[in-house]
């Protein structure tokens, strides 16, 4: 068939529809198909996209609207019979191909109603949007890789100026989207009709097949802004609807990715992401906040997806990409906390066509490596731990796996996000991840297991000073609770053998004190040294009980740590650890040293005086101790006795007793 047989039979049948009075009514129709009056932008792009083109331009004028591109694939005569026809696309069975002239091409008759298109041999413009027409038109003579279109702006309902105006608002909006998807146009140029030019280029990373860069020079703009993406395709099989037969076609997932000026990367988030056909979908929404593309089955103007399976196929292979992809992301190190923001959670409210995504994430990061470690690296949701920051920081993975018995060389705290029920907190939660707690390490320490107090034996005081830090921010969260909660927590805590001594045992709080300025003289009351001189026994088990056990004051006085200090010492406190007063300390040095009779030591002698002398109600303290030694001149002997057997004579006061007792024969010293 010649270009001209063609055209007489198109006239024919618009004869027929115009005889009918159908043909103004089918013009309406088509050319009110499409939303955005300049859609058809998007059509040319898709024809030369199709035609292996890899530049376009688009030369807009008071007048008219010129495109041309350079792809290799020129107009046949079935293209010509496929442009003027209804829905008869030469294009059809070829999913892959995406430049389905037909309706989509008619939206240009809402600004022309002659477009004209030079390629390959032919030249000629359409009439009555379905008669292609030679006339006074010399043959196409472009040459090879060389297609153009003119569009005249005459139709009778649109004026010049508002079809200069529109077309001028689609040109400026084009935007990185426009090349995302597409594979062969690198380059799109504009020019306004004020002179005034844009662009729009892609490029592709030579050390990174995955990662491109798409820059924008806006009219007026001096330097073009850019946007990189990490984009991943698949080539998959659909099941056509109509025919039953499998189709290739072209899937991907485009992530955005902040180029910072150190050479670093990271993906960040869209907001939003859009849903593309090639080009964006402006209508449909997926709250998604990464880009994806199918050939997806859409509304005429490929503004929005329409429900049907093969759609339901695509997404589900959209999914199994996104999943895949994960795996390549970590292993470019971009996978860290920050990522999981770019990812869907359940807050998100996907609608129910996109949520298969969402589940095949979660799937993914549940059995792959893929959860960023505190540590670094990555593992399975299934293998790992959540727990807060300032606990994970204490009890690091070793740790962790000497208290759970487990191998410690695997990594076992996750990393935490920088905030809870942000994005990554919010898609961290929908992974079922162990969650260990600082009532978990509690449990762990009550138990008193072997394996536990060799491990707390090993740690420095410095580090115990932390525990109790964090013990003490454990029982802070407690008053926001029920009063039966932070009291069971206290009395939990006060049970808790776990105080430090000065002798390396571990103690509870009520059993321990905190050393005093002067602890250096008391050395021997600490337990584990018990006081051995000449005259001194062994004490009782009874007697050990009543010892002083003091505290290690390197775990709440590490240096350069104030507050840390200031913190530890606070929970040492609540739970039972107190201070020893000169009463007690008294009391003790009694115990140990006067239960039965033994030279006074001068120092405590003086002690004991000084004491007095301030508390003079406090006498009784020792009434039952062997402190006064006594000189008896008739048996030429020196020995102890308690207060109650003494008496006071000269030179101290003059009583006569001495002659008394001496008289009577009491047995008795002064």
């Amino acid at each position: 068939m010649t270009i001209d047989q063609l055209s007489e039979m198109r006239k024919n049948g618009l004869q027929a529809l115009i005889d009918n009075g159908w043909f103004e009514g089918f013009k309406r129709l088509l050319t009110d198909l499409y939303p955005d009056n300049a859609h058809f932008i998007y059509e040319l792009l898709q024809n030369a996209e199709d035609a292996g083109a890899s530049e376009v331009q688009f030369v807009l004028k008071t007048d008219r609207l010129e495109f041309e591109h350079n792809g290799d694939r020129l107009f046949t005569i079935e293209d010509i019979k496929s442009i003027t026809g209804i829905g008869d696309s030469t294009k059809r069975d070829e999913p892959t191909n995406i430049g389905k002239f037909g309706i989509g091409f008619k939206a240009v008759f809402a600004y022309t109603s002659t477009p004209e298109i030079e390629s390959g041999p032919f030249h000629f413009r359409i009439r009555d949007m379905v008669v292609p027409d030679t006339e006074r038109l010399a043959p196409g003579a472009l040459g090879d890789g060389k297609t153009r279109f003119v569009f005249p702006f005459d139709n009778p309902n649109k004026a010049p100026e508002k079809a200069r105006a529109e077309i001028e608002t689609n040109l400026r909006q084009l935007n990185q989207n426009t090349l995302l998807f597409i594979s062969n146009i690198r380059k799109i140029k504009y020019r306004l009709p004020d002179s005034t030019a844009g662009s729009l280029e892609r490029r592709q990373r030579a050390d990174d097949g995955n990662q491109i860069e798409i820059s924008v020079m806006y009219p007026g703009n001096i330097v073009p802004d850019s946007a990189h993406y990490l984009r991943f395709e698949k080539a998959v099989e659909v099941r056509d609807e109509d025919t039953g037969e499998l189709k290739d076609c072209r899937i991907a997932v485009a992530f955005s990715i902040d180029q910072l000026q150190n050479q670093d990367r990271k993906i960040i988030p869209l907001n939003p992401g859009q849903v593309c056909i090639y080009f964006p979908a402006e209508s449909e929404g997926s709250n998604l906040r990464f880009h994806l593309h199918a050939p997806f089955a859409s509304t005429v103007a490929r503004a929005s997806v329409r429900h049907c399976s093969a759609n339901d196929e695509l997404r589900d292979h959209i999914a199994d990409l996104v999943a895949e992809s994960m795996a390549a992301i970590r292993d470019q190190d971009l996978l860290d906390v920050e990522f999981l923001a770019t990812l869907p959670n359940s807050r998100d409210n996907l609608s129910p066509f996109y949520l298969p995504i969402q589940e095949r994430l979660i799937k993914e990061f549940k059995s792959k490596k893929l959860v960023p470690m505190k540590q670094g690296g990555h593992a399975a949701a299934s293998e790992c731990y959540r727990g807060r920051r300032n606990l994970s920081d204490l009890i690091d993975d070793k740790d962790l796996a000497t208290l759970l018995g487990k191998d410690t060389s695997l990594p076992l705290w996750i990393a935490n996000p920088p905030q809870i029920n942000q994005r990554e907190d919010n898609f961290l939660s929908m992974l079922g991840i162990s969650k260990w707690a600082t009532e978990d390490l509690i449990a762990v320490l009550n138990n008193q297991s072997d394996r536990a107090m060799e491990w707390l034996k090993e740690k420095q005081d410095e580090w115990h000073q932390d525990l109790y830090v964090l013990l003490g921010e454990f029982l802070s969260r407690a008053p926001s609770s029920p009063f039966y909660v932070a009291r069971n927590r206290k009395d939990e805590l006060a049970k808790l053998g776990i105080i430090r001594c000065s002798d390396g045992e571990y103690r509870v709080g009520s059993n321990c004190h905190f050393p005093g300025d002067d602890i250096e003289a008391d050395e021997d009351l600490l337990s584990g040294a018990p006081f051995l001189e000449e005259g001194s026994p062994f004490l009782s088990q009874e007697e050990r009980e009543e010892e002083f056990y003091y505290v290690a004051s390197a775990v709440y006085s590490s240096v350069n740590r104030k507050d840390q200090q200031e913190r530890a010492r606070k929970f040492l406190e609540t739970i039972g650890v107190r201070k020893v007063n000169e009463a007690e300390r008294i009391k003790a040095i009694l115990k140990r040293r006067y239960r039965k009779p033994f030279k006074p030591r001068a120092e405590d002698m003086e002690r004991f005086i000084k004491f007095i002398e301030v508390n003079p109600d406090q006498v009784d303290l020792f009434k039952d101790y062997s402190i006064f030694e006594v000189d008896l001149d008739r048996d030429n002997k020196r020995w102890f006795s308690t207060p109650g057997r003494v008496f006071v004579d000269a030179p101290y006061l003059d009583t006569g007793l001495t002659t008394y007792y001496e008289a009577i024969g009491e047995d008795s010293g002064s």
